[in-house]
């Protein structure tokens, strides 16, 4: 497929998914900051005025997970006046004696996974460029909301986007359809004027494409957004948290999972991979796949597709990369130092990767979106 119109979508924090995905994720850092060692897993099911939070762990817990949930809550836009404000927050809470620090260091994979990981040199952010352009947008429209330049948006948007290629290049966006809710009376032609001036162009712009001729930009508001109207659930956007449907993915939730999952750390493995990869010319664009199975410390399989692109064979590329980098479950934590990014970052890391993307992040320094493999395989 060379000449192709795909779409993706992004959805701002107040979306109930990714308030789930933050929540959950919040667990994790609160805990890993805390000098856990231990395994935590956290999943988070919310609905009008409910917070079910359900945390495994491998040791006593350290933090107010039910304070933690509305704290999240509250930050992601929905004030006093608002149910979800207060909430009631349902916590099972379980020691898990399989989370214990002696199980985790194990250095063999305990779940099993196929993960993939992807890079290009068609946008800034090496993603491809339909979900690199929707999360710029749901990025700028909360920005606009919170500074009050549309200070009448809701918290729960989505940005969808649609992006021409040519030769499996992105040349121009044939349409952007916005999703919303608005706290007051706002004509439609209104709100369509000022999220294409405040959110649209300005990202478009950051994302180097151009509207095509005749490109459509539309708006629908719905009276009924965030959880007051709709359930959201932990992992259930596994497509934005990667490259949209733009190649494979694995399905596996990201979110809530600490850095002994290798169905999560596979995932940045594969990514840091592809980065590296692109970044050492070896080619303009690659999928990278890794297999791993229960008991197997390294990968079964390793597989490397650069859609036609590459300076060298594919299969000369996969070979420098099963030599030149470990990727065993415990070492990519390691070298990425997974375990100890939430205290390096006042406690708030993994739950900033809950909206906008887990991988292309330009706003965050991501480890494996450094280029840094680029030495051991070019």
């Amino acid at each position: 497929m060379r000449d192709f119109v795909m779409t993706s979508e992004s959805v701002t924090m107040g979306h109930p998914d990714k308030l789930c995905d933050r929540i959950s994720d919040a667990v994790v850092d609160a805990w890993l900051a805390s000098g856990q060692r231990a395994g935590v897993n956290a999943e988070c099911a919310i609905a009008s005025g409910v917070v079910f939070l359900s945390v495994r762990a491998g040791r006593p817990d350290p933090i107010d997970a039910a304070a933690l949930a509305r704290r999240v809550v509250a930050e992601a836009g929905y004030g006093p006046e608002s149910e979800e404000d207060a909430m009631t927050v349902i916590l099972e809470l379980a020691h898990d004696p399989a989370l214990a620090p002696e199980r985790i260091a194990q250095a063999a994979a305990r779940q099993m996974v196929t993960a993939f990981g992807y890079a290009c040199d068609s946008t800034p952010t090496g993603l491809p460029a339909p979900i690199d352009a929707a999360h710029r947008i749901a990025r700028a429209l909360d920005a606009a909301r919170i500074d009050g330049r549309l200070a009448w948006l809701r918290p729960d948007a989505k940005a969808q986007v649609a992006v021409r290629f040519r030769d499996r290049r992105p040349v121009a966006v044939e349409a952007v359809a916005l999703t919303l809710g608005t706290d007051e009376e706002v004509g439609l032609a209104t709100v369509e004027a000022a999220v294409r001036e405040e959110a649209v162009a300005p990202a478009l712009a950051a994302a180097g494409l151009p509207l095509s001729p005749g490109a459509e930009v539309t708006a629908f508001v719905s009276d009924e957004t965030g959880p007051a109207a709709h359930t959201g659930l932990t992992g259930r956007k596994t497509a934005d948290d990667g490259y949209g449907v733009f190649v494979h993915q694995s399905g596996s939730a990201l979110s809530g999972k600490d850095p002994s999952r290798i169905d999560r750390i596979a995932d940045y493995a594969a990514r840091h991979a592809a980065r590296g990869i692109v970044a050492a010319g070896l080619a303009r664009e690659v999928e990278v796949q890794l297999s791993y199975l229960p008991g197997r410390a390294s990968p079964y399989d390793v597989e490397v597709d650069t859609y036609g692109t590459a300076t060298i064979p594919d299969a000369e590329i996969e070979a420098r990369l099963v030599a030149a980098v470990d990727l065993r479950a415990e070492a990519i934590a390691e070298r990425l130092a997974l375990w100890d990014l939430p205290a390096r970052h006042g406690g708030r890391f993994y739950q900033r990767l809950a909206s906008y993307g887990q991988m292309g992040r330009d706003d965050l320094a991501l480890p494996w979106d450094a280029p840094d493999l680029a030495g051991v395989l070019g």
